[in-house]
């Protein structure tokens, strides 16, 4: 099909793009499989690989749908929450602004009951602040609560 063949060609570019960028990064390295230069050239060569793997295969004929209102709102109402997060998590912080538009997202998404989502958003926070803030000590947004 020609859309998984535009495709193809598109993924190999800007996996061309990730491989030139690592290789630009590799006099920085610490060891070869350490330094800025390898995600790159992962993401770079998983890029090449599939891409070439959609230019060459034979595809399927689909017909590609609209979706419907409620869909399209949804996935309106998706694309502005992360937008607010965005704004919000420079005044508030990760941990407020992350516990707000989790709860919002798990609504939009899920459909789930606000006492849910407000405890699914909880836990979410807690481990995603305890895994790279306390682990592996990388410093997140305080905002103006500084929390």
């Amino acid at each position: 099909m020609l859309s998984d063949r535009i495709g193809g060609v598109i993924t190999m570019f800007f996996g061309a793009l990730a491989i030139s960028e690592s290789v630009r990064l590799y006099p920085a390295r610490e060891s070869t499989y350490v330094g800025d230069h390898l995600m790159p050239g992962v993401i770079g060569a998983a890029m090449l690989l599939f891409g070439f793997i959609l230019l060459i295969k034979k595809g399927e004929r689909f017909k590609v749908q609209f979706p419907d209102r409620s869909t399209l709102r949804r996935m309106l109402g998706v694309a502005l929450t992360l937008f607010a997060y965005w704004g919000l998590i420079s005044y508030l912080g990760y941990t407020i602004s992350t516990f707000i538009i989790s709860i919002a997202l798990f609504k939009i998404i899920g459909s789930y009951p606000y006492a849910k989502a407000m405890f699914y958003s909880a836990v979410q926070t807690a481990i995603i602040y305890f895994i790279f803030v306390y682990w592996l000590r990388l410093p997140f947004p305080a905002g103006y609560f500084n929390f």
